[in-house]
């Protein structure tokens, strides 16, 4: 059973970098420090079991373990079949058994294979301390600070890697806009570090490694829907074979997360995949996100990127000004058409886009100006400015669909500005004659002209509209005397 979040889509003019950097670390790894150690470690174990080392070390292990007081771990021992390590890996993980095993308190000097096993077991840690994983796998019973950081950032095979990794991407950059780079990337560890609270608690004599992002990133999924409170979400759900869609409060999933997790560890004892860890990484970001929330008088994810988009935007702004008052029109320039580009429907920044970039050299900064500026429309004068200037360059046109060129067009013969109206329709006769509207445009163009005293101009469309659109009702009314 998966059920996932479908935010909208990422704002790549703020990239979600610690996500992405988290994905990258991840991948780096398992693949270039991970990948290679399953031969390692099938190569040590195929030695320590030619060696025999298991016939003379296993039975005392768990000898040990009786003698400590471990006999429910003896039992949970013996119950694993013999090809899966088990025992071996525990006993591996056991530092005070491993302890007694080099001081030869285990294997003792004085038994007739002592030298051949002494020089057996070596070659075998040796091999073994090739493996990444095995150093540093999270082992519940011998905890150490670097496991527990560098556990979160390991994978089991690939198909955990990349099943994490999108996981990850799809929830974090949404929960890394609203919390900042900085805090994201400290409540990830510290929600990754809460995941393992099931283990060291619940699993405190257990020396079976646990590695993967997927307590951490269950936290991640969880700050999500704090942060989106009581707002209704898309959510995407698979089950056994059935898959769909469903719109629902952010919280009431986080219910449903928290059963679903407690469910499968019910229906599925055994299996490999650490639901608990699923569990306490959900109830960590819970409490961060809360605490967040808290922290700012329970805003909502909207808010906060709104104000942090709003108060980002007044310091660039800020900057921008000072660049202009320093008369370093340039580097105004691109910092205005970043505002301009993040902020489409502020004609104002638009506006002194425009204006600064006209006083540049760089052309591309003035035909990004006029493409902006014929795309958002934010003036009759201003557009009609932008598609002279576009002309003078001989520079390539936004790609606008007809009915938008349409409206420009409409918008200039309202204004009077009747010679780029004219330039503007003889160009979309060129390109879309068919489309609806151009005769009648032509033929308010041509009035305009002639209110305007200028009678070749009124007569130029009216040639045209007769020619191009000799059956329309406006060439018809062209054609009646005046």
């Amino acid at each position: 059973m998966l059920i996932l979040p479908l935010p909208s889509a990422p704002d790549w003019r703020r990239p979600p970098w610690v996500t992405l950097g988290i994905i990258t670390l991840c991948c780096f790894i398992y693949l270039f420090l991970q990948l290679s150690d399953e031969p390692i470690e099938d190569k040590a174990y195929s030695l320590y079991y030619s060696q025999e080392l298991d016939q003379l070390e296993l039975p005392r292990y768990l000898e040990h373990l009786s003698q400590t007081g471990k006999s429910a771990k003896v039992e949970e021992l013996k119950s694993h079949k013999a090809g899966d390590h088990f025992t071996l890996l525990s006993m591996q993980a056991d530092e005070d058994f491993m302890r007694r095993l080099h001081n030869d308190e285990i294997v003792k000097r004085d038994e007739p294979r002592w030298a051949d096993w002494k020089k057996q077991r070596a070659a075998f840690e040796d091999i073994l301390a090739q493996s990444f994983t095995d150093r540093f796998i999270l082992k519940p019973a011998n905890p150490t600070w670097y496991s527990l950081l560098m556990h979160m950032f390991m994978h089991g095979s690939i198909d955990h890697l990349l099943g994490n990794m999108i996981v990850l991407f799809i929830v974090g950059y949404t929960v890394e806009a609203a919390l900042g780079g900085w805090r994201y990337l400290a409540f990830y560890l510290l929600a990754g570090l809460g995941a393992t609270s099931a283990d060291l608690v619940l699993s405190s004599d257990s020396f079976i490694g646990s590695l993967g992002a997927s307590g951490a990133i269950a936290g991640v999924m969880a700050m999500f829907v704090v942060i989106y409170g009581m707002r209704k979400i898309r959510f995407f759900y698979y089950v056994i074979f059935y898959m769909g869609t469903l719109q629902a409060s952010a919280l009431l999933m986080l219910l449903v997360w928290l059963g679903k997790e407690l469910l499968q560890k019910a229906m599925n004892p055994g299996s490999n995949i650490n639901y608990y860890a699923h569990f306490c990484g959900l109830l960590a970001g819970t409490l961060l996100a809360t605490l967040f929330r808290w922290q700012r008088g329970w805003q909502t994810a909207d808010h906060v990127i709104a104000e942090e988009n709003s108060t980002e935007r007044r310091k660039q702004q800020a900057q921008a000004e000072k660049l202009l008052a320093q008369l370093q029109f340039e580097p105004a320039a691109r910092l205005l058409a970043k505002l301009a580009q993040a902020n489409p429907g502020d004609h104002q920044l638009l506006t002194d886009f425009f204006q600064t970039a006209k006083m540049q050299a760089d052309t591309g900064l003035r035909q990004c100006a006029c493409h902006l500026i014929l795309r958002q429309n934010p003036g009759a004068a201003l557009t009609a400015e932008a598609w002279q200037q576009l002309l003078e360059l001989k520079a390539p046109l936004p790609q606008l669909s007809t009915s938008d060129w349409m409206r420009l067009a409409v918008s200039w013969i309202d204004a009077g500005l009747l010679h780029p109206a004219e330039t503007l329709l003889s160009m979309l006769i060129r390109k879309a004659s068919h489309h609806v509207g151009l005769s009648a445009q032509l033929y308010r163009l041509g009035h305009g002209f002639q209110r305007a005293g200028n009678t070749e101009g009124a007569l130029s469309c009216w040639r045209t509209l007769i020619r191009q659109y000799p059956d329309s009702p406006e060439a018809r009314l062209v054609r009646k005397p005046q």
